[in-house]
């Protein structure tokens, strides 16, 4: 099998998980069980993929790999602060093992992300729960885009959700001094929007912490991240690049991932809770 040929079946449709925080006396899991989806280099070529996966409840992920070919889960590790996921896989082919890496983010059940052999990047979808794994769509299908449009849709709103939750005069307030306050990762998120979904729409513009770097009041923001929402909007609604919109997916479930952790510390409770 060529390395295209084997990254089309197992190159990977990409936040950070809205995973709250554990009880005193509870353990939350939101790894261990069967995870079915696809993978492949575009939105519409898809293959199937499944996982039994088993966290350790602090970081460590083992488990077992059925896909395309014959394939060895290595390792895995998953942060229940910030939702990150990665998995490792080796693939045996005739050309010789290959060394896949998964890496994005798990939320509410469903994670998404990258996958690379080392030569080339595709995109990974999957949910915990499902018995099978599910069909890949057909050459020029639209169930991939969908489900991005609808990631991307979901964190999307809990973040500007979480910015109207904020009091105004806690838009300066930040955990540690090393960190941003809460209205410059508002302001980090606009601009990434801005970068994302421009280079989606086929704009080759360079990243720009123009927002984040301004007026962070609340209700300079509050404009600022829906302007760049629209484009994103706009970007999701068209042929825009995959890569550019999984990567905007995962950014932004990254950093709702912070969200989460200021908006408690403030007292709040997030909206994905």
């Amino acid at each position: 099998m060529k390395p295209r040929i084997m990254l089309m079946a197992w190159g990977a449709v990409l936040i950070a998980a809205s995973v709250a925080t554990p009880s005193a006396g509870s353990v939350q899991d939101p790894i261990s069980g069967t995870w079915t989806g696809d993978i492949g280099l575009t939105l519409t070529e898809r293959i199937p993929i499944k996982f039994e996966l088993k966290f350790d409840g602090t970081s460590a992920i083992t488990g077992s790999v059925t896909g395309p070919g014959p394939a060895e889960f290595k390792t895995g590790t998953f942060d229940l602060k910030t939702g990150a996921l990665k998995l490792e896989v080796d693939v045996k082919d005739a050309d010789g093992p290959k060394h896949f890496v998964f890496e994005g983010t798990a939320v509410n059940g469903t994670a998404t992300g990258r996958v690379n052999d080392g030569t080339q990047i595709g995109s990974f979808r999957i949910t915990r729960g499902a018995a099978e794994p599910a069909p890949a769509p057909t050459p020029g299908g639209s169930d991939a885009g969908s489900e991005l449009r609808r990631s991307f849709d979901e964190v999307s709103g809990h973040v500007t959700k979480a910015a109207a939750l904020v009091p105004a005069e806690k838009y300066t307030y930040r955990p540690a001094a090393s960190v941003r306050t809460f209205g410059q990762l508002i302001g980090h998120i606009a601009d990434s929007y801005n970068y994302y979904c421009a280079r989606a729409a086929g704009r080759d513009i360079p990243w720009s912490d123009a927002i984040e770097k301004g007026n962070t009041s609340k209700a300079t923001l509050a404009a600022k991240l829906k302007q760049s929402l629209d484009v994103c909007t706009a970007a999701y609604g068209g042929a825009g690049k995959a890569g550019a919109l999984i990567d905007n997916v995962g950014h932004t479930n990254l950093h709702y991932g912070n969200i989460i952790t200021y908006v408690r510390m403030l007292g709040l409770v997030p909206p994905s809770s």
